[in-house]
C-alpha cells in the first residue's frame, strides 16, 4: 500500500520540527519527541554532565541583554526627550533617587515621537543583526545545500518553502537574543508588568518571520551563483558586516555620546509606518482602541512582504535547486602547492609552522582572528562616541591595559580556543605524529600566545612612546595585562578541548558556545582584576588565574586521549580544578549563609562561625558526593598516613613561631576580639581551632594541593597551594598564611594524610589567638 503523501500544515509541522529536534541535539540534549521509542538502545555517549555549566553561564547572559536593553531605552527618553532629571549623565550615572520619578511618568504616558524614532532606529538595527548573525555563522560556506535535499520530499515546492521560513522564524537564537530583551523592555516601560515577556516575544517572532524571508531569499540567491570560495569570502565579509548594526544597536545601552543619538533625533517621520515603527506603537498602546490601526497596519505589510518574499523566492528556484557552487567546485583545479622552503619554513616548530600555513590560506579564519578585533574595538569606540577623545585612553591606565588585554584574548578566543575544532576531521592525524597530542598543543598555545601579544605590544608602545611623563602605575597595569595573555592562551587551548566534539556530523555542533561564554566570563573577571586599585588584589589574581591555567590543562590532558571515542570518558581522579570549584562553592555559600543569618543570630562572631562552618560541610558533602557517584580515585583521606601527628606538631611549632613572629614586629597591639560576651570566646574557638582546618585543608590541601601534584612536582604544588590560601586572606596577614600554607603543604606531602596538615592549621591558630588575647 502506498503511503498518502502528509498534507500542507502537517508537512510544515514535520519540517519545523525536524529544525527544532536538530538545533537539540545542536545543543548536546537528547531529547526526543517520538513516545514509546522501541528501536534499538545506541551506543551509550559519554556522560558530560555540562548542562549546569550553560544554565549558569546563559543565566548572566540574558540578564546583561536585558540589562543592556533597559539602559538603551532609559539613556533614549534621557537625551531625546531633554529630561532634566538624567539628561546630563544618563540612566547608568543618574541616581536611583532621581531616575525612579522618571521612570514611574515614563510608564503612565505614551512615548514621545523622538523616543519612539530613536526606539524604531534600534529595531531596525537588531532586526538587521538577526538577519546578518546567522549568515555570517558558517551557513554559508557549508559545502551540503540542505535545500537540495528538501525539495525531494512529497511535498509541494511552495508548502516546503513556506517550512523554511516558519522554521528559521522560530529556529533563530541569535535573533531572538538581539530581538525579545529590547522588545520586552519595551512593553515594560509601556505599563504591560508580567505580560511584557509573552508581549515581547510575539513582537520578536514578528520581526523575525521577515527576518527568515530576507535570510532565505540571500542564502537561496548566492548559493544558485556563487562558488564555494567566494561564499567563504563573503561569509567572512557577512560577519565582519554584522558587527556594525549590533555594535550601533548596543551603544544606546552603554554610553551617552555616540553618533547613534544623532541618527535617532533625525529619524524621519515616515518610519512609524515602517514594521518597527508599527510595532512600537502597538506595544505602547493605552488601550485597546489605540492598538487598532497599528495591528491592521502591521498585519498587511507583514502579510505583502511575505508574499513577495515567496515570489521572488519562487522566481530563483524557476529553474530547479541545484547550486552552481557545487558544479564549480567539482571542476575547480587543485591549488598551485607553495615550493618548500619559503614563508614559514624557519618559523617556530613544524606544529607551528603549520598553524600559520592555515592562517595564510584560510581567509575567513585570518579575517575573525586578527581583523575583527581592531573592527570590534574601533566599532564600540566609534558608536559610543569614544572615538571623539582618544586622549582619554592615555588619561586612564586601567582603560589603556583592559583595552590591550581585550585585543590579545580575542584573538585568543579565534584561534587558541578553536585549535581541535580547525582540525576538522583531519584531527587523528595529530595522534598519529612523533609528538604527543599534548605538546602539540602546547606548541600551539605558545605559538597564539605570541601571536596574541602582537596588538597589546603595539599598543602599548604607542602608549609608552606618546605618554608625557613616565607612570609607574601604567607601566605595572601594562606588564600585567601581559602576563595574563600567555596564562589566557593556556585556558582558550585547554577550553577548547573541553568545547570541541570530533565526532559531531553538524559542523554547528562540533564546537560548544558554552565553553565560549566561559572563556568570555573568566577574560571579564581578568579585567575586572586590572581596575582593583589594590597591587595585593592584582597579584592575588594573577596567581589564581595562573593556577586555573594549571587546573585546566590538567583537565584537557585527561581528556585528549579520549577525544576520537564515542563512548569511553577519561577515569574520575581528583583534579585542581575541582579544589577550586570547591573553593568558589565554599566562599559562595558562605555569603549567602551571612546573609540568610544577618538580622537572626544577634553577635557578629557567631554568624560568621555558623556560615563558616555551615558552608564548609556542605561543600565537603557535596564534593564527596559526586566523588562517590563518579568512583572518583586518590579522594584524599583524614585517617591513617605516615606519622600524621609528628609531623602536625612539627608544622604547627614552626609555623606558630613565625605568626608570632611577624605580629611582634609588623603588627600593633590588637584589642581583645571578645567583645564582652563569653559566648564569644566558644564561637571564636570553635571557627579557629575546629572549622577552619577541617574545611580550608579538605580544599587547598587535600583537593587543590593533591590535584596539582599528579602534573607538578611537590615543591610547585605546595608552592601554589599555599599561594592560593593566602590570597583568600585579608592583605596584611597573607605572609605568616603563606608560612602556614607551605608548612601543612609539607606535612600533608610527607604524611600523605589531611589529619596532618589539619593538626598544623590548629595549632598555628591556637597559638595566634593565645598569643593576642594574651597580649
Amino acid at each position: 500500500m502506498t503511503p498518502v503523501p502528509p498534507d500542507n500544515w502537517r508537512a510544515v509541522w514535520l519540517l519545523t520540527r525536524l529544525r527544532l529536534q536538530r538545533l537539540l541535539n545542536v545543543s548536546g540534549r537528547s531529547f526526543s519527541f517520538q513516545k514509546n521509542n522501541t528501536s534499538r538502545a545506541a551506543t551509550p555517549g559519554k556522560r558530560r554532565g555540562r548542562w549546569l555549566l550553560g544554565v549558569l553561564l546563559v543565566l548572566p547572559m540574558l540578564f546583561s541583554f536585558g540589562n543592556i536593553a533597559r539602559h538603551s531605552l532609559l539613556n533614549m527618553h534621557c537625551l531625546l526627550d531633554q529630561v532634566a532629571a538624567c539628561q546630563a549623565k544618563g540612566s547608568m550615572q543618574t541616581s536611583s533617587q532621581l531616575l525612579d520619578p522618571v521612570i514611574n511618568q515614563l510608564i503612565h504616558t505614551p512615548f514621545s515621537a523622538l523616543l519612539m524614532g530613536g526606539l524604531t532606529l534600534q529595531l531596525a538595527l537588531l532586526w538587521l543583526v538577526s538577519v546578518l548573525l546567522p549568515l555570517g555563522m558558517g551557513e554559508l560556506s557549508k559545502p551540503d545545500w540542505d535545500l537540495e535535499w528538501l525539495v525531494t520530499l512529497p511535498v509541494e515546492k511552495s508548502t516546503m518553502l513556506w517550512a523554511r521560513v516558519l522554521e528559521r522564524t522560530v529556529v533563530n537564537p541569535a535573533g531572538l537574543l538581539a530581538l525579545w530583551p529590547s522588545t520586552t523592555v519595551i512593553a515594560w516601560y509601556s505599563g504591560q508588568g508580567w505580560l511584557a515577556p509573552l508581549s515581547g516575544l510575539l513582537a520578536s517572532l514578528l520581526l523575525l518571520a521577515l527576518a527568515a524571508m530576507l535570510r532565505t531569499l540571500v542564502d537561496t540567491g548566492l548559493r544558485l551563483s556563487l562558488s564555494p570560495a567566494q561564499l567563504g569570502n563573503l561569509q567572512a565579509l557577512i560577519s565582519v558586516a554584522g558587527l556594525f548594526p549590533m555594535y550601533m544597536g548596543m551603544s544606546f545601552g552603554v554610553g551617552t555620546g555616540g553618533y547613534a543619538y544623532a541618527w535617532a533625533i533625525t529619524m524621519p517621520a515616515w518610519s512609524a509606518w515602517t514594521p518597527p515603527g508599527l510595532l512600537l506603537r502597538l506595544l505602547n498602546a493605552s488601550d485597546v482602541a489605540a492598538m487598532l490601526l497599528p495591528a491592521v497596519l502591521l498585519l498587511a505589510q507583514v502579510l505583502l512582504l511575505m508574499w513577495l518574499g515567496m515570489a521572488i523566492l519562487r522566481h530563483q528556484l524557476r529553474h530547479g535547486v541545484v547550486g552552481a557552487g557545487q558544479r564549480e567546485a567539482s571542476r575547480k583545479s587543485a591549488p598551485i602547492a607553495l615550493p618548500a622552503g619559503t614563508c614559514f619554513a624557519r618559523i617556530g616548530t613544524v606544529i607551528q609552522r603549520r598553524e600559520l600555513t592555515l592562517l595564510a590560506r584560510d581567509r575567513n579564519f585570518m579575517v575573525q582572528t586578527l581583523l575583527l578585533p581592531l573592527l570590534i574595538l574601533g566599532g564600540q569606540a566609534l558608536f559610543t562616541g569614544q572615538a571623539r577623545n582618544l586622549h582619554a585612553l592615555l588619561e586612564h591606565p586601567v582603560l589603556l591595559a583592559s583595552t590591550g588585554f581585550f585585543l590579545g584574548t580575542y584573538v585568543l578566543m579565534m584561534s587558541a580556543f578553536q585549535t581541535l575544532n580547525k582540525e576538522g576531521g583531519a584531527l587523528w592525524l595529530l595522534y598519529t605524529f612523533p609528538v604527543s597530542v599534548e605538546q602539540a598543543l602546547r606548541q600551539k598555545a605558545q605559538l597564539w600566545a605570541v601571536l596574541a601579544l602582537l596588538y597589546p605590544v603595539m599598543l602599548f608602545g604607542a602608549a609608552l612612546a606618546w605618554l608625557p611623563a613616565w607612570s609607574w602605575q601604567t607601566a605595572g597595569l601594562m606588564l600585567l595585562a601581559l602576563a595574563g595573555i600567555p596564562m589566557y592562551a593556556v585556558i582558550a587551548v585547554a577550553l577548547g578541548v573541553f568545547a570541541s566534539d570530533p565526532l559531531a556530523t553538524e559542523a554547528t555542533a562540533k564546537m560548544r558556545p558554552t565553553y565560549m561564554y566561559l572563556y568570555l566570563l573568566l577574560t571579564g573577571l581578568y579585567v575586572a582584576a586590572l581596575a582593583a586599585g589594590s597591587l595585593a588584589q592584582q597579584l592575588a589574581f594573577v596567581v589564581l588565574t595562573a593556577a586555573l591555567a594549571v587546573a585546566l590543562w590538567q583537565k584537557a590532558r585527561d581528556e585528549v586521549p579520549y577525544l576520537l571515542d564515542p563512548a569511553a570518558s577519561p577515569p574520575a581522579k581528583v583534579s585542581a580544578s575541582d579544589g577550586l570549584i570547591a573553593a568558589m562553592l565554599f566562599f559562595t555559600l558562605q555569603t549567602l549563609a551571612l546573609l540568610l543569618l544577618k538580622g537572626k543570630v544577634a553577635e557578629p562572631l557567631a554568624q560568621v562561625a555558623i556560615a563558616f562552618g555551615g558552608a564548609g560541610a556542605l561543600t565537603y558533602a557535596l564534593v564527596r558526593l559526586v566523588y562517590w557517584r563518579s568512583k572518583t580515585a586518590d579522594v584524599p583521606r583524614i585517617g591513617a598516613g605516615r606519622h600524621p601527628g609528628r609531623w602536625g606538631a612539627a608544622g604547627a611549632a614552626v609555623a606558630a613561631l613565625c605568626g608570632i613572629a611577624y605580629a611582634l614586629l609588623l603588627q600593633p597591639p590588637a584589642a581583645a576580639p571578645l567583645g564582652g560576651n563569653p559566648w564569644n570566646g566558644m564561637w571564636l574557638l570553635g571557627l579557629t581551632v575546629l572549622a577552619a582546618p577541617l574545611c580550608e585543608e579538605f580544599i587547598f590541601r587535600g583537593l587543590i594541593q593533591g590535584g596539582l601534584r599528579r602534573s607538578l612536582p611537590a615543591w610547585q604544588a605546595i608552592g601554589i597551594a599555599a599561594a592560593l590560601f593566602a590570597i583568600v586572606h585579608p592583605p596584611a596577614s597573607m605572609l605568616p598564611v603563606f608560612v602556614l600554607g607551605l608548612c601543612t603543604g609539607l606535612a600533608y606531602e610527607r604524611s600523605a594524610s589531611l589529619l596532618a596538615p589539619m593538626l598544623v592549621h590548629a595549632g598555628y591558630n591556637a597559638a595566634i589567638l593565645a598569643f593576642q588575647l594574651g597580649r
